[in-house]
């Protein structure tokens, strides 16, 4: 199918849109606010669980343990008190955070509305691409191009003591309507979508510090599928998860206390985790199918650094699902 493309931009960056879906308004919003809440999420992910007054308690005491262990006599009975004391305020302030996170969650999932389906000529079986829409870490800078999305710059920790937890990638959403659902036997359908991720990453750990710890630059590629359709819930209208794969990539860039930088290359062909469904999970309405590619970075220590280098190229691919015998 020839395919012509819009672009704009929101609160949440930059859409490109495919003009030959016909998205209705409806359909729009209900796409925004499930980006919205899937950005939300992120947010919340992104969290640490040490905030950086809790921070800079454990910084002191570590500065009292290594000043006791210069002194005569070693007395750690005071010490061993207040180390103690704030294990036991460490942990409480952790599982405040952690339950504070949890009802985020769940408030951000029960926003979530539905919306009117589309209806489009039928061409062909496959998902047609309809929104991509992306998300960049600090200092990174992101365009839809002809060739594709593109990403530069990336993420420092440029405050002493300082760690950093946070991402970048897009999320492409894709529809089937019932009038082009392909037939099978057994009723059992494989979807299994690709993509193509290229340029390159530079990742930089400081070495160990005294008092900030681990020099620490990592990151990891995650890839999701989900096949899902509107519908409705207790509280109203809801996407419906029909299937879902998700997880790690073996791509990944890990350097610790090195004190040195490692650049590495995208990986190009990219398989997204396949998920199989069953005809009878479906409605004879529209067929959504989402797939996201996002780059997880964690940074430790004044320094620490991951970086597009010089930027990350990623492309998305319309799919069939392919009938199983």
């Amino acid at each position: 199918m020839d395919i012509r493309v819009k672009t704009s931009c929101d609160s949440n960056g930059l859409v490109i849109e495919n003009a030959a879906q016909s998205l209705t308004g409806e359909v729009s919003e209900a796409l925004a606010a499930r980006r919205q809440a899937h950005l939300e999420m992120l947010s919340i992910a992104d969290e640490t669980e040490l905030t950086p007054d809790m921070r800079r308690e454990s910084a002191e005491l570590r500065r009292q343990l290594f000043t006791t262990l210069g002194q005569p006599g070693r007395n750690f009975e005071g010490l061993d008190v207040e180390l103690r004391d704030a294990a036991l305020k460490r942990s409480q302030q952790v599982a405040e955070i952690l339950k504070n996170r949890i009802v985020k969650r769940e408030r951000i999932l029960a926003g979530l509305k539905w919306s009117d389906l589309i209806t489009v000529r039928p061409v062909d079986h496959s998902f047609w691409w309809a929104r991509t829409q992306n998300h960049v870490a600090p200092d990174m800078r992101a365009d839809f191009r002809d060739d594709g999305l593109h990403f530069w710059g990336g993420p420092k920790v440029n405050n002493y003591d300082g760690e950093m937890h946070t991402s970048f990638g897009a999320v492409a959403s894709f529809a089937l309507q019932p009038e082009r659902f392909p037939t099978s036997a057994s009723g059992q359908f494989l979807s299994s979508p690709h993509v193509e991720l290229f340029g390159g990453i530079v990742a930089y750990a400081p070495d160990w510090d005294l008092i900030q710890g681990n020099g620490i630059a990592s990151c990891d590629l995650f890839l999701r599928q989900t096949i899902f359709q509107w519908g409705f819930g207790p509280s109203g209208p809801v996407p419906v998860t029909i299937a879902e794969a998700k997880g790690n990539d073996a791509w990944h860039i890990y350097l610790k206390n090195t004190g040195y930088s490692r650049h590495l290359e995208m990986p190009g062909f990219k398989l997204i985790p396949a998920v199989t469904y069953n005809q009878s999970q479906v409605t004879p309405n529209e067929l959504w199918a989402e797939i996201e590619v996002r780059l997880d970075v964690y940074l430790n220590c004044t320094g620490a650094l991951v970086w597009c280098d010089p930027e990350v190229l990623l492309r998305t691919l319309q799919w069939a699902p392919m009938p199983l015998p």
